[in-house]
């Protein structure tokens, strides 16, 4: 029991540590608005000093850009518990000393972080296919595709 409780203190520590970590960054979760609408300046024409972002002009490459950088921050946060997973049934794995549960226990978990990273990896892929069919980067930024010169050469 005591073993439990010192294990879901380390875990909620280091998953607060991650999330107020991501929330102190300079960049932040929300993008800057690319928005058309001029709201730096008033009805008289005098600066308000105000920016897009500001007045909520948002567009809709914004909300893919911050979709974008939601499922960034799920899969650090998923990617962290795998190997938290991971550290934890090697330990598991370490200290049982021979005992057949406890190393069947340990493999389980190991077992499951497996699993479990394949399923992250294979939603990012979805993610990043689904992006890349609607030409954006995984930055959010559109793509503009350049046109290929053909390569074939004229028999004289």
């Amino acid at each position: 029991m005591k073993k439990k409780k010192i294990f879901s203190l380390i875990a909620v520590t280091i998953f607060l540590g991650l999330v107020l970590a991501f929330q102190v960054s300079a960049q932040g979760i929300l993008p800057e608005a690319t928005g058309s609408s001029n709201c730096s300046v008033d009805e008289n024409g005098n600066p308000t000093g105000m920016s897009p972002t500001d007045c909520g002009d948002y567009a809709i490459n914004d909300f893919l850009a911050l979709a974008i950088k939601i499922s960034q921050f799920v899969f650090g946060i998923l990617g962290s518990l795998t190997l938290l997973m991971f550290v934890y049934g090697g330990v598991m794995f370490l200290i049982s000393a021979g005992s057949a549960d406890k190393v069947g226990q340990a493999k389980k978990i190991i077992t499951a972080a497996v699993v479990g990273l394949l399923i992250v990896f294979g939603s990012w892929l979805i993610i990043n296919f689904v992006f890349k069919a609607m030409g954006l980067n995984w930055q959010g930024k559109v793509e503009i595709p350049t046109q290929l010169k053909p390569r074939t050469r004229l028999l004289r």
